[in-house]
Order: structure tokens, then sequence, then C-alpha cells
């Protein structure tokens, strides 16, 4: 299996290869929370976005916008580090 945030072989029976990355990811994490903390609304997770409103719907598209930005640069910044 390969680190999620840097792509290293990860530890046997983890996500990540490091300690390094394993602060990196809870830090992802955090942020998402931080800016995205209802990720739309309450019953977002218990229903399939069924009975959610429309803000609603936008708010959880735009975490997970947001969501894939940070782990977009987390890779460009690992990508860099690593070529130079």
């Amino acid at each position: 299996m390969k680190c999620e945030v840097c792509g290293k072989e990860a530890i046997e029976n983890k996500v990540i290869c490091s300690e390094h990355c394993q602060k990196v990811r809870l830090m992802i994490f955090e942020l998402i929370d931080k800016y995205f903390p209802s990720h739309g609304c309450d019953n977002c997770w218990g229903d399939l976005h069924g009975k959610c409103s429309d803000q609603c719907n936008k708010e959880f598209r735009e975490g997970h916008k947001f969501a894939v930005d940070l782990w977009n640069l987390v890779f460009l910044i690992n990508n860099t580090l690593s070529q130079g």
C-alpha cells in the first residue's frame, strides 16, 4: 500500500509512511473541519442528500472541492520537493 500523503510505501496496516505524513494528513482534516464543519448539514450523511436544501448541497460540494484542492497542494509540494 502507498502512503496517502507522499506516495511512498506505507507502514503495514497504515495509510501513511511516517509521523510527518500523519501530521500533514491530520492537518488537512482539521482545515476541512474548520472551514466546513457541518459538511453541508447534519442530514447529509444519513439520507444521502435526499432531503438537503440547495444551500446544503452547495456547501457540501464546496467542501469537497476545498478538500481536493488541499490534497492537490500537498501532492504538488511533495512532487516539487522530491524533484529538487
